[in-house]
């Protein structure tokens, strides 16, 4: 039986690795270190193997077996590697992920113990819990970072078990520690090692989880309040752990979290609170945002940016509170000028958009009719709630990073609005905008063809962390609530980095009127 050519192919080649991926006879080549993706070839093939530059490439494996054991950090000789994954096919196909310092790396499977990387390193996964680097003839090899103590934990909200893990830094403790709330992307918790990093830098504990229906969680997709329930039975974990200090415990979130950490701070409170891409306006405007700049980041001209925004605000309303006349009436305006639109062939659709088509920034171009629908009659108030009633009500320091040119959040009125409810509740807070820097806090890849910046970023392909931002929060957080005993010299130096410019939007230590 002859073997379909279609999945993701690898090889080594002169120039640096070379990746393809075949669907349909179609294929697309990625040549990182040119920083030229997607590239369409005429196929080639050589006994049943795809040819690419004259070099014979081999299958991507599936993802190890043991990788998600044996994910975390490796360090020696102050080299220090995470070594993380997300294992679900959200953005097109599972990610193997190798961070060392402000890079993350892309790695691929090229078997059951080995991955290479696109910068052309050879990682084997030893049995024996070190990861051996091969870098130009050069072999490293680095054992299980000693600095990060690991335990795993279940925990329950209402009858759904949640799995996770409690990382722990160095020193006896009693630690002060977070909860940290996924993205949507993904649900398993090993993506999350990336944020706790700079967390467990500045001596804070960190319990990552497997949200609801992902990993070895039982239950379903959770909605933003389902997130916010979870969150609060994590920090009820982690204060009944010996090692955490009960009256130390906070949150942390990125992007799709951060709608349910405020929620969870407001009605139990919380030690501090810190977060990365912070929505202050509701999930369906921060969505318009997105999918209008998408588009406009294409090329697409304006008119059709703002009927596709009309559009997606009446659908969100229809989600969220129902379908009215007026709303019908603007969304079958929007529709047609959308349809008619000259300037929609400018936008070229991307692996997670294929993945997820709910994602995509142009709407179904049906009649009127027909989309409400397909909507259906259960309201979503998640697509509705505004955030900032929860800033308003916080009992706690805050830290808010945001990078200034940020796809999925409008930066600007979100940091006003969340500035003005905290400065009202009279907290102390500290807001910082990094300009020249995405959603994850990463910086604008340049010169890179066949990718949009997003495709870019959520891809991990040529991804670099904006200079110092990880410091500033390690920093803040040894400021506000951590201690530093026991830690390493490496991290308790690190919060002195130098810092990628920023501008510090709200910082304030209001009074309480009396």
């Amino acid at each position: 039986m002859e073997t379909s050519p279609d999945g993701t192919w690898i090889a080594e080649t002169p120039d640096g690795v070379v990746v393809a991926r075949v669907r349909t006879g179609e294929v697309l080549v990625d040549r990182p270190s040119r920083r030229t993706f997607r590239e369409p070839e005429p196929p080639e093939f050589e006994d049943g193997r795809l040819v690419v530059d004259g070099v014979v490439l081999g299958r991507v494996a599936p993802l190890p077996a043991r990788l998600a054991e044996l994910t975390g950090w490796y360090g020696y000789d102050g080299r220090r590697i995470l070594l993380t994954q997300v294992p679900e096919a959200y953005f097109g196909e599972p990610m193997v992920l190798v961070a060392e310092g402000e890079r993350v790396v892309r790695a691929y499977a090229v078997g059951e113990g080995r991955l290479l990387t696109e910068e052309g390193e050879s990682i084997d996964l030893a049995d024996d819990w070190l990861l051996r680097v091969t870098d130009r003839g050069e072999v490293v090899t680095l054992p299980r970072w000693s600095h990060r103590r690991e335990e795993e934990v279940t925990f329950t909200v209402g009858d759904v078990l949640l799995a996770g893990t409690v990382i722990l830094p160095p020193g006896p403790g009693p630690h002060p520690a977070a909860v940290l709330l996924h993205g949507a992307a993904g649900g398993q918790r090993d993506f999350c090692r990336l944020h706790a990093d700079p967390i467990l830098a500045a001596g804070v504990a960190v319990l990552i989880y497997d949200k609801a229906g992902h990993g070895l969680s039982g239950g379903r997709e959770p909605s933003v309040f389902d997130q916010a329930d979870a969150g609060e039975a994590a920090m009820r974990e982690l204060a009944r752990h010996p090692g955490i200090d009960p009256a130390r415990i906070g949150l942390a979130g990125f992007s799709n979290g951060m709608w349910a950490v405020p929620m969870i701070a407001a009605r139990t409170g919380a030690a501090f609170v810190t977060g990365v891409g912070s929505a202050g306006v509701s999930m369906g405007e921060a969505e318009v945002h997105r999918r209008t700049k998408v588009l406009r980041d294409a090329g697409v001209g304006t008119a059709t940016v703002a009927a596709v925004g009309e559009a997606w605000r009446c659908i969100f309303a229809i989600v969220g509170e129902g379908a009215t006349g007026p709303v019908r009436h603007r969304l079958r305006l929007a529709l047609d000028a959308i349809a008619a639109a000259p300037d929609l062939g400018l936008y070229e659709i991307p692996d997670y958009v294929r993945e997820n088509p709910m994602l995509s920034p142009i709407p179904p171009l049906l009649p009127v009719a027909a989309l409400i629908e397909l909507l259906g009659d259960t309201r979503d108030p998640e697509v509705t709630y505004d955030p900032v009633t929860d800033y308003a009500e916080l009992d706690c320091p805050v830290f808010l990073q945001y990078g200034a040119d940020d796809t999925s959040v409008p930066v600007e009125v979100s940091v006003e609005r969340i500035r003005r409810a905290i400065a009202g509740a009279g907290r102390e807070s500290e807001i910082r905008v990094y300009p020249g820097l995405e959603h994850m806090l990463n910086v604008l890849p340049a010169d890179l063809t066949g990718l949009t910046p997003e495709g870019a970023m959520y891809q991990f392909h040529h991804f670099r962390y904006g200079q110092g931002v990880w410091a500033e929060l390690t920093a803040w957080l040894r400021a506000t609530v951590a201690d530093t005993d026991g830690m390493p010299d490496t991290e308790r130096r690190s919060g002195a980095r130098g810092v990628q410019n920023s501008r510090s939007v709200g910082s304030s230590r209001p009074r309480r009127a009396s």
